[in-house]
């Protein structure tokens, strides 16, 4: 069974779809296939992967997810969803159109468990599932988290960003206590951080005090101008900066999610 994590975060431009990107690819070189699903309607997560028109290809998390909502789910459908990245890494992308079907899942029974229905298809085929999520708390982010086993939380090292996270972390509390009592909260990922500058400094210590008690506070990654590039050229961070500092913090991240879900002690 595929351990399932959602990344999250109600703010946009703080690193859910770099993160899912090169978590993935970095889970794919320890040997682990996984799968990456993108539930943002801007469709970021396809056109980093180089994907540039995702509304152009027929089955997309659009229709597996108008399919849940009409219970009419396909197993050939569901197989056209998937496609590949690289070895051991596939993708389902999406696009404008889920915009629409927040929608359609309030007019139906039991609306936020549509995404764990589609899920279901692949849970047997990979060992992680990763989740791009819109910058927003609707409907699809709580699929999300009624799907997932696992929630990561990227924040960017600014104090309005931080400020606000305390609106998203009550809201994954809620989820917890409501509807999905196995979710655990990986931890917040400092992202984008520029450790040079007292702001960012600062900021790292304001989370650390906040949460550090409750939540894991996961090792940083750096602001880098090629880590920002990567989403328009279709590459991950390991082709374009293999040895680089931020390769090396998301390799570190590889090394908890292998740790803290049990599929391996990380070799470091």
């Amino acid at each position: 069974m595929a351990e399932v994590i959602a990344v999250v975060n109600q703010k946009g431009g703080v690193g859910k779809t770099t993160t899912v990107a090169c978590l993935g690819m970095g889970l794919a070189a320890r040997g682990k296939k996984a799968l990456l699903v993108d539930l943002d309607a801007q469709g970021s997560l396809g056109i980093c992967l180089g994907y540039d028109y995702p509304e152009k290809y027929p089955v997309t998390m659009v229709e597996l997810f108008s399919a849940s909502v009409a219970g009419e789910l396909d197993e050939t459908n569901a197989e056209k969803a998937v496609l590949p990245y690289g070895e051991n890494v596939d993708c389902i992308l999406s696009h404008r159109g889920l915009t629409t079907l927040e929608f359609a899942l309030l007019k139906v029974e039991a609306p936020s468990h549509k995404l764990a229905q589609v899920l279901s298809q692949y849970q047997e085929r990979y060992d992680y599932i990763l989740l791009d999520g819109p910058p927003m708390f609707g409907l699809l982010t709580m699929n999300m988290l009624c799907a997932a086993d696992w929630v990561l939380v990227p924040v960017q090292a600014e104090y309005l960003a931080a400020k606000g996270l305390e609106q998203m972390l009550r809201s994954i509390s809620g989820i917890m206590k409501t509807e999905n009592s196995s979710l655990r909260i990986l931890g917040i990922l400092p992202s984008m951080v520029n450790d040079r500058t007292r702001d960012a400094r600062d900021v790292l210590k304001l989370l650390e005090d906040t949460y550090g008690n409750s939540i894991r506070i996961l090792p940083a990654v750096p602001f880098s101008v090629r880590a920002k590039e990567i989403s328009s050229r279709g590459k991950t961070i390991y082709q374009v900066d293999k040895g680089g500092k931020v390769t090396g913090a998301y390799e570190r991240l590889v090394d908890i999610v292998l740790e803290s879900c049990g599929k391996e002690a990380p070799d470091v």
